[in-house]
């Protein structure tokens, strides 16, 4: 199954890779683990942001900026 989103609290359970793309090149591939990360994330869009996992879900919130 390929699911896209923008929303990282979207991915189901279950989803085991990611593909992160920005301007239609490949940022970030491989298992979800290892790949959604705040770095790989903050890369893709462009701002500062956190990514989270509690359980088997995901979250994601900018920081302040200064």
């Amino acid at each position: 199954m390929v699911m896209v989103t923008h929303h990282v609290e979207e991915i189901a359970p279950g989803f085991t890779h990611v593909l992160m793309i920005r301007q239609g090149q490949v940022l970030a591939a491989g298992p979800i683990e290892l790949e959604l990360t705040s770095r790989n994330l903050s890369k893709c869009f462009g701002l500062p942001l956190v990514v989270e996992s509690r359980g088997e879900r995901w979250t994601a919130h900018g920081l302040p900026l200064s």
